[in-house]
């Protein structure tokens, strides 16, 4: 038995307040950014880090290289549902462990948008409630509903493609409907499976659970062997666009 690591979650609109398992001893963060996993690593070397939700605007987003060179110096980086899905599918051949359908949708197509996962939502102070709906939240609905017969393929299509061309702060149901009526597909909110949780929310719980019985048994994957981290003047400018340098590491 492994002794005990810190676990630090970055979580925001992917899993509604009070969705935490009850036995999870974490760390409980806003949507990680630039360097966040950096700092993290800085705390401390085996870290545990389970990255859900992650900025897509207002800040720059977190880097491959802070996850790599994380993982590098001993920690152990998971990631679901949504920026964490996104980076573990870029990443999972180098030591970062993906879960959930997100994640293997991204694995899958490897030139699927980005935004698919964005959500606009309240800043942390209010909760960071997500306000719009995620691309993917919304095909995998759609779906549903055309195989329960409840509306036709090109309906599907004509609804994939009316969401598709949103940006992610304007994904409503509602802006998605009317879009696709404007292009001649009759279709209202009743003909849509209404679903009993989003497939982030899901695949956040799903990643959350696995952590919580692996805390209880102390079993942790073992150290990667993806290769030696080589930091590259890249990635040491975004340590200092983050505020840290190389040298604010040596010997943590």
């Amino acid at each position: 038995m492994q002794t005990k690591r810190p676990l630090v979650v970055f979580i925001g609109p992917s899993l509604p307040p009070g969705g935490l398992p009850q036995a999870l001893e974490a760390d409980i963060r806003p949507p990680a950014s630039q360097g966040d996993i950096a700092a993290v690593s800085l705390e401390a070397k085996d870290c545990v880090v389970a990255l859900i939700d992650g900025v897509f605007q207002g800040a720059p987003a977190v880097r491959h290289k802070e996850i790599l060179w994380a993982i590098d110096r001993g920690a152990s980086i998971f990631g679901a549902a949504s920026m964490g899905a996104l980076r573990a599918a870029e990443l999972s051949d180098h030591g970062m462990h993906g879960r959930g359908l997100i994640y293997r949708w991204y694995r899958r197509y490897a030139l699927a948008p980005d935004d698919a996962v964005a959500v606009l939502h309240t800043p942390e102070e209010l909760g960071a409630v997500a306000i719009t709906e995620a691309l993917v939240d919304l095909r995998i609905q759609v779906k549903n509903s055309r195989k329960k017969g409840n509306i036709t393929s090109p309906q599907e299509s004509a609804l994939v493609l009316a969401a598709s061309q949103l940006h992610y702060t304007e994904r409503r149901l509602k802006t998605v409907l009317d879009s696709a009526r404007k292009n001649g597909a009759n279709i209202s909110t009743s003909d849509l499976v209404k679903p009993g949780c989003t497939q982030k929310q899901f695949d956040a719980q799903l990643l959350l659970d696995e952590l919580t019985d692996r805390q209880k048994s102390g079993s942790w994957p073992p150290a990667s062997t993806a290769g030696t981290f080589v930091p590259t003047d890249a990635f040491r400018q975004d340590l200092a666009d983050a505020g840290f340098s190389l040298d604010s590491f040596s010997g943590a």
